[in-house]
């Protein structure tokens, strides 16, 4: 099998889209966990019954799972292109890398406006005494959000990390086997 080289950069960037996509992975699922404590499954709506200290910690904890969030998720993207700009893979023999590519770029869009929702989000908890009519109105308007396309793309780069471990649709393997076989 040829070895393909990458140049330093391609792996810089890489190593640093890794790093990214776990704290943005996990940042993601611990912002959910901790909304999850606003919410009533019963009724589909907010808890009324937390008291306000309570709640208002929550809401600190989602602003500074935000932050991470959002700065990772910035981080990501452009190391993203940075990769996919830089590296002497080619899309067209390593179908995982396009798939992976198409799974990730495919979302950029909503993940812009879910990031400028969880901006005005962190910028009203920060500013002044916390209006928590307002933060409970953001935080319902960054869940319901394109009518659940947000947890359709986390479960979209969930499924980039099998691809790019298992590296399914890859031609070379195809290639090689035929060429062993003949």
């Amino acid at each position: 099998m040829k070895q393909i080289l990458q140049t330093r950069s391609n792996k810089i960037a890489l190593t640093l889209l890794v790093l990214a996509g776990i704290f943005w992975l996990g940042g993601i699922n611990i912002r959910t966990l901790i909304g999850n404590e606003l919410l009533d499954y019963d009724q589909f709506d907010f808890r009324t019954s937390i008291p306000p200290d309570r709640e208002n910690t929550l809401f600190q904890m989602i602003s500074n799972a935000s932050l991470v969030v959002v700065i990772s998720y910035v981080i990501v993207l452009i190391t993203a292109i940075w990769f996919v700009a830089t590296t002497h893979l080619k899309m067209k023999e390593n179908g995982w890398l396009l798939m992976s590519a198409i799974l990730f770029f495919m979302f950029v869009p909503i993940e812009l406006y879910t990031n400028y929702l969880d901006v005005q989000f962190m910028i009203l908890f920060h500013s002044g005494p916390p209006n928590h009519d307002e933060l409970l109105r953001l935080f319902g308007e960054r869940i319901g959000a394109f009518s659940g396309v947000p947890v359709i793309a986390v479960l979209c780069y969930y499924t980039i990390i099998p691809l790019v471990i298992f590296k399914p649709l890859n031609r070379h393997t195809v290639v090689n086997e035929e060429e062993k076989a003949g």
